[in-house]
């Protein structure tokens, strides 16, 4: 998949949509666009929004979506604190 402008676009959209109070792009939708195979996000979502967040998003763009919930106690784990430092903040 080529992950476009308007594809961010979309996604920055329904994030607010949701609710989103942070949306994190991160791997290789962020690194190499136009050879992802997935797009990788966290987001600050209440609940379990952010799941049907990702479910919508993945029928809407006909593609996978990788979601990590962002809030709370997980912000100190590694993997969270790679994706805050790496991670392209879009909202």
């Amino acid at each position: 998949m080529h992950v476009t402008p308007d594809h961010i676009a979309h996604i920055v959209q329904r994030a607010k949509d949701y609710g989103a109070r942070r949306l994190i792009l991160f791997g290789s939708a962020l690194e190499t666009p136009k050879d992802a195979n997935d797009i990788d996000l966290a987001a600050d979502i209440p609940g379990l929004e952010v799941f049907l967040f990702a479910d919508n998003l993945e029928r809407e763009l006909h593609c996978a979506i990788d979601i990590v919930p962002l809030g709370g106690d997980n912000e100190e784990h590694p993997f969270i604190q790679y994706i805050l430092h790496k991670g392209k903040n879009l909202l």
